[in-house]
């Protein structure tokens, strides 16, 4: 009898415990919107299910980066409507995931070997220089080095270690890739909308307050930009997500997602389009043309080319569609006589000059500062615009940053396609990490006529990227393993 009734104890009193917390809950709740108003009741009633959320991140340092991923497309757009340092939002991001990622080895095994990646090493070295500009003569505050660094150099570092260690499954790779597409159509759609319906409140008070009028209201017509920084940066990553969804398309062997990743490449292209930004349209030329080298596969092969050879010679050779603006403007990319590329072309010539002397550069941080006084030795430099991701760093780090940085990312992308061309067996995971790498590479091209490297969601999509194609081979043992089973 005494058993029984302890038995009944054990059952009812968490329950009693649970119902009296929330009765708890309720009453302040209650008390505190009587007294303070429904914005600090709303705040407690958040509590609970912040709580919950913050121990589901604890528990499972993937979602945290999930979350860092989606964020990462919308942190600078939702900066024009609310006042907040969106830089400092990412890289709490990511110091959580790194510190749950630590605390995760107190009671699981991490496979840390798995993130020791050339990408890993690479990413290592480049931060390691950019550390040691500190002492270089022309040093600018720590707190602008720090601001421009992380772009540049800390968080391509960090993506190089967080995805292998997080991403260990090839169906997380899978879901990373169908939020993606969700975030591509988002971003379509938002360009869409300011394309028929306009501008909003915010979003024309960055244009004519905030200067971004000069470069977006052109005399070739309206560049729209979606939720992104500006259209550059917008135009480039919608190509670079057009080339990733139509190439992996052809791998999926579900017809509905077939069909919903075409779309999405449809809707990356359009905003590309929209954009008007020129030097986004090297994105899936070099893209689809690295495709056909890393494909091994002759129909997808002569379909590419035969696409870009047909595109180039639209763009280059004829004249329909000049009645569309954004056609128009992305012809001038092929115009040898552009007055904006000749522009470009004299300006690099004025920087040469002023960085004879300058081999380390102006220091990270210079680049971007809001005043330089006229005794400044580097004042005239920073009055002529870059133009490129490329010129920023050599103008930061000088000609022996910028060669250092250059050879970095060819010798990845090298070592990125030599592993899917000889080490991925299985054709369908090949085919995929194939369209990621050719996104890249558009991307390493694009780099040189918009700062796109630095920015988000560039940088991020860029880094990830080359992680898991430095993953592949783990998938495809996965993979290999499952097919066995099967």
């Amino acid at each position: 009898m005494q058993t029984k009734r302890k038995n009944i104890v054990k059952l009812i009193m968490p329950k009693i415990f649970v119902y009296t917390g929330f009765l708890i809950f309720l009453l302040i709740f209650y008390k505190l919107t009587l007294q303070k108003g429904i914005y600090y009741g709303s705040i407690i009633a958040s509590l609970p299910f912040l709580s919950i959320g913050f121990f589901l991140l604890l528990k499972n340092p993937l979602w945290s980066f999930i979350f860092l991923f989606i964020a990462n497309y919308f942190v600078m757009g939702i900066t024009r409507y609310i006042s907040f340092p969106g830089g400092i939002l990412m890289d709490s991001v990511i110091f959580f995931c790194f510190a749950t990622l630590l605390l995760k080895t107190a009671y699981e095994k991490i496979e840390w070997k798995k993130a020791l990646t050339p990408l890993t090493l690479i990413t290592f070295l480049w931060l390691f220089f950019c550390i040691l500009e500190l002492l270089n003569p022309k040093a600018v505050p720590i707190s602008d080095w720090a601001t421009r660094v992380r772009g540049m150099a800390v968080y391509p570092f960090f993506l190089a270690i967080l995805v292998p260690l997080l991403f260990t499954k090839y169906k997380y790779f899978r879901i990373i890739l169908f939020i993606w597409s969700v975030l591509t159509l988002l971003a379509a759609f938002k360009g869409y909308w300011q394309k028929n319906h306009g501008f909003d409140s915010a979003e024309l008070y960055w244009l004519y307050v905030g200067g971004g009028a000069r470069t977006h209201l052109i005399n070739t017509g309206i560049r729209f930009f979606s939720f992104f920084t500006d259209a550059g940066n917008y135009g480039s990553s919608m190509g670079f997500s057009m080339v990733v969804f139509f190439t992996t398309a052809f791998f999926i062997r579900n017809k509905w997602m077939k069909v919903y990743f075409f779309i999405a490449a449809f809707a990356g292209g359009y905003g590309m389009m929209i954009s008007g930004t020129r030097g986004a349209i090297a994105v899936p030329f070099i893209g689809f043309a690295v495709f056909t080298i890393l494909s091994k596969n002759w129909k997808i092969c002569s379909f590419t080319i035969l696409f870009l050879t047909s595109a180039f010679i639209f763009l280059n050779f004829t004249n329909y569609g000049d009645s569309n603006q954004q056609i128009r403007r992305m012809r001038t990319a092929f115009d040898q006589n552009d007055a904006s590329l000749n522009t470009r072309i004299e300006n690099q010539k004025k920087l040469k000059e002023y960085m004879t002397d300058s081999p380390f550069g102006t220091s990270i941080g210079f680049y971007g500062k809001k005043e330089i006084a006229k005794t400044d030795p580097y004042y005239e430099i920073s009055k002529i615009p870059s133009d490129s991701w490329y010129v920023q760093i050599w103008i930061q780090t000088g000609i022996i940053g910028l060669g250092i940085y250059l050879v970095s990312l060819i010798i990845t992308i090298i070592l990125a396609g030599y592993n899917i061309l000889f080490n991925i067996k299985n054709k369908k995971l090949r085919g995929t990490l194939a369209g990621l790498l050719s996104g890249v590479s558009g991307m390493f091209v694009s780099a040189y006529g918009n700062d796109v490297l630095s920015q988000f969601p560039n940088c991020f999509l860029f880094y990830i990227c080359l992680a898991f194609i430095f993953m592949g081979k783990y998938y495809d043992k996965e993979l290999e393993e499952h097919e066995k089973l099967t």
